[in-house]
């Protein structure tokens, strides 16, 4: 008798397990589309930035604007990438995110001031201020080409109403995150 149950045990603790599973597999991935900005300029280290994502059915876009305050009022320049996206599975690593794929199919890098401009000449990049320079097969500075990093793995995470995506730290063209930024973006109404 005493087997019995644990068989019984047994079953039940699996079947409850695979429904577990099953019920995490089909939960839904948060949905994205609209427009997403950042809650503050980001500390990026010698830079501040801020961040506006666009998200229209499977299409996704991304404009980084640098400044050289914490307050966004000197800029440095733009890069404006976009592309198609996927939102797969939740992340085995990090708990609330999903993991998410953002191939670019433009990645386009604008001086918005002089000292954009400067900046890129000190890495041997020539710019001339408001024009747009698209790098599909040569870098400019720090910024890749499309012909040298395509697109990245990254992660999402909806908490609320602040949408988070990866550390940024990493090469997120050979590795997904480990963890979320601490900087979230939060979503726009139509007015703003």
């Amino acid at each position: 008798m005493r087997f019995r149950s644990l068989r019984v045990l047994s079953a039940l603790f699996a079947l409850s397990s695979s429904l577990a599973v099953s019920a995490r597999a089909q939960e839904a991935a948060p949905v994205l589309t609209g427009r997403w900005v950042s809650t503050s300029p980001e500390n990026m280290g010698h830079t501040f930035a801020i961040r506006s994502f666009t998200f229209e059915g499977e299409r996704w876009r991304v404009q980084f604007r640098a400044f050289a305050d914490s307050l966004a009022k000197q800029p440095l320049f733009t890069i404006d990438v976009g592309g198609v996206f996927v939102i797969g599975a939740r992340s085995t690593k990090v708990p609330g995110a999903w993991e998410g794929i953002f191939p670019a199919q433009y990645r386009r890098l604008t001086a918005d001031s002089e000292a954009g401009v400067a900046m890129f000449a000190a890495q041997g990049c020539q710019l001339k201020l408001g024009q747009t320079l698209s790098l599909t097969h040569k870098s400019c500075g720090f910024v890749p080409s499309l012909m040298q990093a395509m697109g990245e793995y990254d992660l999402v995470s909806l908490k609320g109403d602040l949408l988070y995506f990866g550390d940024r730290s990493g090469d997120l063209t050979k590795e997904r995150p480990a963890a979320l930024t601490p900087f979230p973006t939060r979503k726009q109404s139509q007015t703003q």
